[in-house]
């Protein structure tokens, strides 16, 4: 009998990325292996590491729910988890970070929650590197969003990637991703498309990092750097919501032509008005995955309609 449920029941591929990741590793991959649910499968790509990673890998070389890949080249993180992600043969896909831990019933939690969504995700307590609590959870940095429309992902992300699990129809639609965008990004953005995203308010994963590594940055780019100036920073993010309106539904459309068309005033002009009379009006939507208080909502939009020179 607990065959036959088995049988019944969807094959779960989780899909990991490593590079320089030995401190960890065999911590998180442990966590993976000791799921309640079946059926499930592992799939590593490991990106070029030059420390002691692939060694740590070799020793589940032999596990019959382990696949690994070596790269011989860097490949960088999209393109790494792209591979590893064409790799799956699960219906469903849930993607892990080399240096988190996860609770033992994440996979089949987010198995029965997820319904009809093409993305489920949940909750994470932060820990530091010796796994202690920083008695700070995602849900603290962000307003968590279950539903379909996209504009609150803007200038605000709410998904993790370690926190998801996909359909592999959805992987498929995000396929190829672009080369400027974090797989976890780009694939949330296309889950909004079809049918949205939704929230599962449990904590399923211990997030090995740092509070500030986890600030609201731009969804589209990478952490600012100290090597990039304003404009470039203003560049990524003019990029982002073109690609977001390139892909947007019908009915949001021409909310992204015009925030488009006023953002790339920036470029031209020492203060855009008509810039900060836009977001200010579709402020509620803008910050729908912040909580930021209104005060800060309009600091925030006024330092945005600013404009940049190269």
């Amino acid at each position: 009998m607990d065959y036959l449920y088995e049988m019944e029941r969807p094959l779960v591929s989780v899909v990991m990325g490593t590079y320089n990741g030995e401190k960890y590793l065999a911590e998180q991959l442990d966590s993976i292996l000791n799921q309640t649910y079946t059926p499930l499968e592992l799939v590593i790509s490991d990106d070029a590491s030059v420390d002691g990673t692939r060694r740590v890998l070799q020793k589940y070389e032999n596990n019959p729910l382990v696949r690994i890949f070596y790269q011989e080249k860097n490949l960088g993180l999209t393109k790494n988890f792209s591979f590893a992600a064409l790799q799956a043969k699960g219906e469903l896909i849930a993607f892990s970070d080399q240096d988190d831990i996860w609770m033992s019933n994440k996979i089949e939690k987010l198995v029965e929650q997820k319904g009809d969504y093409h993305l489920v995700y949940s909750n994470s307590v932060l820990v530091n590197e010796t796994g202690g609590s920083m008695k700070k959870k995602l849900s603290d940095l962000k307003k968590m969003y279950t539903g379909n429309d996209s504009r609150g992902y803007i200038l605000y992300s709410c998904v993790w990637g370690h926190s998801m699990m996909i359909s592999k129809a959805l992987l498929q639609k995000a396929l190829p991703m672009p080369d400027a965008v974090n797989h976890d990004i780009w694939i949330t953005y296309m889950a909004f498309q079809y049918g949205g995203i939704k929230y599962v308010d449990e904590v399923f994963t211990h997030y090995r990092r740092n509070i500030f590594s986890v600030s609201q940055t731009l969804p589209g780019q990478k952490p600012l750097l100290q090597k990039d100036t304003l404009y470039e920073a203003f560049k990524k993010k003019l990029q982002w919501i073109e690609l977001m309106g390139q892909y947007e539904r019908k009915e949001y459309q021409p909310f992204y032509r015009e925030l488009h068309r006023l953002y790339a005033m920036k470029e031209k002009k020492y203060y855009v008005f008509s810039l900060f009379r836009f977001m200010l009006k579709h402020q509620q939507e803008i910050f729908r995955l912040s909580k930021k208080g209104l005060l800060s909502r309009v600091w925030e939009i006024f330092k945005q309609a600013r404009g940049v020179r190269p």
